[in-house]
């Protein structure tokens, strides 16, 4: 099992996310997230936690806001930073599970 750690921030908001998964065989094992800001940034990040377990990496990496606005209902465009911040971590953290994973 390799872990990964990533984290992103929408300034804008004062949201930051960090997200750290376990990924087995290419597989997301397990995620756990720290997120602090706006209401849309933590939910955003709980439902990409619900999201990416038990899919690929490839999938996970696939995840857009569509995906987590179809989990957490529509937010106004003012709070799109705020998906995308927890995005960008759940990505980044996927990234250095497969970079460990392949050193």
């Amino acid at each position: 099992m390799t872990r990964g750690l990533g984290s992103d921030a929408n300034p804008g908001d004062g949201d930051r996310v960090k997200i750290e998964v376990d990924l087995e065989g290419g597989v997301v094992m397990a995620v756990r997230v720290t997120a602090s800001g706006c209401e849309v940034s933590t939910k955003a990040a709980a439902a990409l936690a619900r999201l990416a377990r038990g899919r690929g990496r490839s999938e996970v990496l696939a995840l857009g806001v569509a995906e987590v606005t179809g989990q957490i209902g529509p937010v106004d465009q003012g709070h799109d930073g705020c998906v995308l911040a927890a995005i960008g971590a759940l990505r980044a953290a996927i990234v250095d599970a497969h970079m460990k994973a392949i050193a």
